[in-house]
């Protein structure tokens, strides 16, 4: 398959992908819980080829996530601190028997990604602030994919991500700036939103380089295939789950 035909696979999936998002992240609710916890599930199955953990610690890891997950609902105790510490305890205490350490880090992390963005859309303009979370991540993939190959120069992180490189981190940088305080300024979100963009730009490049690390360890370009393009659903949303935790501290801190 050539660049472009492959460009343009990626951006047809892409657009499919951002706009089912979008519509569900604007019916909130049940809906976007039930997203939230099936795309967990998913996240966390692929985590488990990355780390070669047993289907049988995998089957205990989402049970405890989809328990943690059913507490997140309104109508018990929603998306609040007690819900995350329910399930970061529950991951420590998995973490303890032994092999189940690998799975137990991606149940943390990934449940406390889903945890986040449910907190998020139940915040005050909880739509535009869940949006320019996701919004700022889709700027960083985009602006740094473009200038990556625009500009190629020298390597972000050979040895993990030999294709990553600093004019792909500065481009990714300058479209999450950009975007970021265009829809803070057009929301009317909090005044240091306008900033934001750019710092959390390098936070889920972080988390690209994070998962890039773990695929390399595994030996594998993908973390799976279900998405034409886009490899697996960690592929799509490595970047996503550290900004969306980050946001989801600040804000609850009341930092944001």
């Amino acid at each position: 398959m050539s660049r472009r035909d492959d460009l343009a696979r990626r951006t047809v999936v892409g657009l499919g992908l951002a706009a089912a998002a979008i519509l569900i992240l604007w019916f909130g609710g049940v809906t976007l819980w039930a997203l939230l916890t099936v795309g967990a599930g998913f996240a966390l199955f692929e985590w488990a080829g990355l780390v070669h953990a047993h289907r049988a610690r995998l089957l205990i890891a989402v049970m405890i996530l989809v328990v943690g997950m059913a507490y997140a609902l309104p109508v018990m105790w929603g998306a609040d601190r007690a819900t995350l510490a329910l399930l970061l305890i529950s991951a420590l205490v998995l973490a303890l028997f032994p092999k189940f350490a690998r799975i137990s880090v991606g149940l943390g992390y990934i449940g406390t990604a889903a945890i986040a963005i449910l907190f998020l859309r139940e915040q005050p303009n909880g739509f535009a602030l869940a949006l320019w979370t996701l919004a700022v991540v889709w700027a960083t993939d985009i602006g740094g994919y473009f200038a990556g190959h625009r500009f190629g120069g020298p390597k972000l992180a050979p040895k993990i991500s030999p294709s990553k490189t600093w004019a792909g981190l500065i481009g990714g940088m300058a479209l999450a700036a950009i975007t970021g305080a265009a829809i803070a300024s057009a929301a009317g979100l909090p005044a240091n939103a306008i900033g934001l963009g750019a710092p959390l730009a390098v936070v889920a490049q972080a988390g690209d380089l994070f998962e890039s690390w773990l695929k390399r360890r595994a030996g594998v370009k993908d973390s799976g295939a279900l998405l034409p393009g886009h490899g697996g659903l960690l592929d799509r949303i490595d970047g996503l789950l550290p900004v969306a935790i980050l946001v989801g501290a600040l804000v609850a801190n009341g930092s944001f």
